[in-house]
């Protein structure tokens, strides 16, 4: 239990009218509206209270030739540009505030394009892809000029023939370092010069000690408490470590009591945002404590393995690839990643062979 975490018996009670609050109920469709776009009064809407949400599944809007493969990542410019990192030939798509096609590049990603992150660094913007089936992470403009590349670091016999090396995310810390998550290789975080891609040093690794990790999938900086912490989020171990910059164990942010299997975390004011792959999106307050799961597929009952999925949920049945007459408008089914934009709307891209990208406008 993290501190400041309700008793289990409020924990209970807290949950369960968390998980009431996410009924979701439909509104009239407005006969004005101008038919060709989505009206907002007709689409779903989720949540309570300060978290309340109207929910489009077809938000992202592509040209004809245009498709997603699996939807992994998503972070927003300045100029209000939304960045989708997917498998196809398209990797990273580019679209507008209104969810319109704007442009695309990065065929040579294809093969694995995941993690996505934006930061801004001397006044210019930069991405930081992070491609499992390449094994690297790369740096580039906004245009998909490299800047820098940087594969497999050399760790002996951590990284010998049949240990491949797989990152899944990245992120640019104050400190002017980027620490790349391994996720589906060999556990390890490691740590480069985001100037030149220089390699640095490495923490972690899989082991059965707290400070060792099981497919850190997502990782992220938490300043929400004035000194930046990098937040992992060890999705086998089912659970959101924090560690220092230097690599020092802090302890768990939050544990299996509250999460399924998470992907990542992503901080806006007070609240961290957790994209679950296990069909819903869950927010929480500065101490910690969950004050909403939204677009549950299962409202809130228990998922918590593979198994689960086609024999406890039929309706799951080839999860994530579900056919879409069996997909259910206003719920979620795979969340791999999101992003948070000004004014509180949360944009979810889903880990599904056609992509998805949903918008939660907040209402």
């Amino acid at each position: 239990m993290t501190p400041g975490s309700p008793s289990p018996t409020s924990r209970r009670e807290f949950l369960a009218a968390t998980m009431s609050a996410a009924a979701l109920v439909s509104l009239p469709r407005s006969s004005g509206h101008p038919s060709g776009s989505p009206d907002p009064r007709a689409l779903p809407i989720l949540g309570r209270g300060e978290f309340r949400y109207s929910m489009d599944h077809h938000w992202a809007k592509l040209p004809q030739g245009k498709r997603f493969g699996y939807t992994h990542g998503i972070v927003e410019d300045r100029a209000g540009r939304f960045y989708i990192a997917n498998q196809s030939r398209d990797a990273i798509m580019i679209l507008d505030a209104q969810g319109n096609y704007i442009s695309s590049w990065g065929q040579a990603y294809a093969r694995g394009a995941h993690g996505l992150r934006i930061a801004e660094e001397g006044g210019t913007e930069f991405l930081y892809l992070a491609n499992t089936g390449l094994g690297e992470v790369v740096k580039t403009t906004l245009d998909g000029d490299v800047v820098w590349q940087a594969g497999r670091p050399y760790l002996g016999s951590v990284y010998a023939q049949d240990r491949p090396y797989s990152p899944t995310e990245s992120v640019l810390a104050p400190n002017g370092m980027l620490y790349v998550a391994d996720g589906y290789g060999q556990s390890w975080i490691h740590v480069y010069d985001a100037t030149d891609g220089k390699y640095l040093e490495s923490f972690g690794g899989r082991g059965t000690e707290p400070h060792h990790l099981n497919q850190p999938h997502g990782i992220s900086i938490d300043a929400r408490g004035g000194t930046p912490l990098l937040q992992i989020s060890d999705r086998i171990n089912v659970r959101v470590v924090n560690f220092t910059l230097g690599g020092k164990l802090l302890g768990e942010a939050l544990t299996r009591a509250d999460l399924r299997f998470p992907c990542t975390t992503l901080h806006r004011g007070d609240l961290l945002y957790v994209p679950d792959l296990f069909a819903r999106v869950s927010i929480f307050d500065k101490d910690n404590r969950k004050v909403a799961d939204l677009g549950d597929y299962v409202e809130g009952k228990a998922l918590t393995s593979w198994d689960d999925f086609g024999t406890t949920y039929p309706d799951l049945k080839g999860y994530p690839n579900i056919p879409q007459d069996k997909r259910r408008p206003g719920r979620f089914i795979s969340p791999h990643a999101l992003w948070v934009d000004r004014i509180g709307n949360i944009y979810v891209v889903e880990w599904i062979a056609d992509g998805r990208v949903t918008k939660l406008t907040k209402v």
